[in-house]
């Protein structure tokens, strides 16, 4: 075994390693650092045109369906946060002092 196929070798096995360490981070930050390691490496493997077995073939595209599955599951929970605050933010426009207190001034004055 050369060079070129050792590299291209433990290109795919820390290609395999990212995916799975982003697929078990917890975090959403984690998990997109992990993502964007990986992103730079497959560059890499692209530009080598790296032929795979049929088996490990259909491997990394179950990992990399399970990657967009997590992606997608954040993207709406993303949308559902942004929904949220988009309500109260509505809410605190529409609210209006319920009490008969006036309104506290803005400004003190420390001649008192």
């Amino acid at each position: 075994m050369d060079k070129k196929e050792a590299q291209k070798i433990e290109w795919l096995d820390e290609y395999k390693t990212l995916t799975l360490d982003a697929l078990e981070a917890d975090e959403l930050d984690a998990f997109m650092e992990i993502l964007l390691k990986r992103d730079a490496l497959i560059g890499k493997i692209i530009k080598q045109e790296i032929n795979l077995e049929p088996d490990e073939l259909s491997y990394l595209m179950g990992l990399e369906g399970r990657i967009l599955e997590r992606l997608e599951e954040e993207r709406r929970e993303i949308i559902h946060d942004m929904a949220d605050v988009g309500e109260k933010k509505r809410a605190i426009k529409r609210y209006t002092p319920k009490f008969p207190f006036p309104p506290m001034p803005a400004f003190f004055d420390k001649k008192g």
